[in-house]
């Protein structure tokens, strides 16, 4: 059957398919009949730009068939269902670089291949925990990507505003330790990227991030100008604006150079990070039960230590950097040293200190994904940007000119995308990023917005203090 390409499309008749499928492969002769099922967007305005994100939920009587009888059992699902995003630019630049088959690949193959592998080798004690997999279709012209919805089980994420605190931060880094040295040793073995060659490292990423971050960074220099005593500041950061990108794409890209590669979760941050919480406190404080990471689609062969900058940067306080970085940073890399031994692939020359200077040789990229980030995860013109109004084109009965706008739109993205990368675009997609991302400069320069003023003010300074924004001006 067709798979839906949008919520609007999600009928009856695809849910019983789609659950059938998913209770036949756990039992054959199994089908699903559905009762009632309702549909509703499981993000607010503005919270997702990639994808479209839907909450299926379903009434259903599973129906069993054996030699000698049949058995009627009722039961619900609780579903998360994933779209390609309606936006016909962003969905082109997802397709490019094809982030829906990393997705898809991780949820419907991966994470059952490194779990059996590693449960085979070291009984089960380092899974790595996603949200179960129902159904997916991921063709040239179909993609739906089906989970279990894990906010029913008790599942939620930390909110941004707050950031991570040590206990949750420490926690997941344990987790994505896992998923690093469980790949890592896997691929000693199996050869991972010959198995999964969408995963293959590319330039792809840089090459879009390249102009964010000047965008980003004309921002954060517009915001610093209106503040006093940051005048030596803004002088590193305007004296290195053109070369900043420049210096990112070398560390990010520069494969030779890094100690060695694994499968990395590439949008590591608090907002992919679910946890669940013992009901019952302890000193006031809730103790945290497991953790499931969400949202694979910037996945890919890299340096682990990325993932550990994008986390840092992005999803913690100055003070909590302060404080535990250094038992944050040496949890990690015992974590990980213990899994890959166990497996029987510890990495030759990697103790704490050659994996700390492997860290600091790569800060400047964690100091730039965190503007980045911050910037476009914290403000409130960053919702107003993300979010794509409806039409007076999505009404039913003008379905034929939305079918052929539609189209028309999806080739427009097509040349606008394939433009976009191609060295010669870079000022006219900087010129269009800073005007698309002005809204949060002038938030910055309100100062109203004190989560994200402080944040990023705090991310500058520690930078500056690091000497990081030094190397701006070399």
């Amino acid at each position: 059957m067709k798979a839906p390409s949008s919520s609007a499309e999600i009928n009856k008749s695809w849910v019983e398919f789609m659950l059938s499928d998913y209770e036949s492969k756990k039992k054959p002769s199994t089908t699903v009949v559905v009762k009632n099922h309702s549909i509703r967007n499981a993000t607010k305005p503005g919270e997702s730009f990639n994808a479209e994100l839907i909450l299926l939920d379903v009434e259903a009587e599973v129906k069993s068939k054996d030699t000698e009888s049949e058995s009627i059992t009722p039961k619900e699902y609780n579903l998360i269902v994933k779209f390609l995003a309606g936006d016909a630019l962003t969905c082109e630049i997802i397709k490019r670089c094809e982030y829906h088959i990393k997705e898809f690949m991780m949820y419907s193959e991966v994470v059952h291949e490194l779990n059996k592998f590693q449960a085979e080798r070291a009984n089960n004690e380092y899974s790595l925990n996603l949200p179960n997999y129902i159904y997916g279709k991921c063709t040239d012209k179909e993609y739906v990507l089906v989970m279990e919805n894990v906010k029913v089980l008790g599942y939620e994420t930390n909110p941004k505003k707050e950031g991570l605190d040590f206990h949750h931060a420490k926690l997941a880094v344990n987790h994505v330790a896992r998923l690093h040295a469980v790949s890592y040793a896997y691929d000693k073995s199996h050869n991972f990227l010959e198995k999964y060659p969408c995963y293959k490292f590319s330039t792809a990423i840089s090459t879009f991030f390249k102009p964010v971050v000047w965008a980003s960074l004309a921002n954060a220099i517009t915001f610093l100008k209106s503040k006093k005593g940051f005048e030596d500041m803004v002088r590193k950061l305007e004296t290195g604006k053109t070369t900043l990108p420049v210096k990112f794409a070398a560390l990010w890209d520069d494969q030779n150079r890094h100690k060695f590669l694994c499968l990395t979760h590439g949008d590591f941050w608090n907002s992919n990070l679910m946890f669940k919480h013992k009901e019952a406190e302890v000193d006031g404080e809730k103790t945290i039960e497991s953790l499931k990471l969400i949202d694979w689609q910037i996945s890919q062969w890299n340096n682990p230590v990325f993932d550990l900058h994008y986390l840092l940067n992005t999803s913690t306080s100055f003070e909590m950097r302060r404080d535990h970085s250094e038992e944050i940073l040496r949890h990690y890399h015992s974590t990980f040293s213990e899994v890959t031994t166990k497996l029987g692939t510890p990495v030759p020359n990697w103790n704490y200190e050659q994996f700390k200077a492997e860290f600091e040789r790569t800060t400047l990229v964690g100091f730039l994904m965190g503007m980045c980030l911050i910037q476009g995860t914290l403000s409130k013109a960053g919702e107003t940007i993300n979010h794509s109004n409806s039409t007076c084109l999505d009404c039913r009965c003008c379905h034929p000119c939305k079918v052929a706008f539609d189209k028309v739109k999806a080739g427009v993205a097509k040349v606008v995308v394939s433009f976009a990368f191609k060295p010669s675009s870079g000022f006219f997609i900087r010129a269009a990023l800073k005007r698309v991302l002005r809204p949060i400069a002038q938030e910055l320069v309100e100062g109203n917005n004190e989560v994200l003023n402080g944040r990023l003010l705090d991310l500058l300074m520690e930078a500056d203090e690091k000497g990081v924004l030094d190397v701006l001006t070399l």
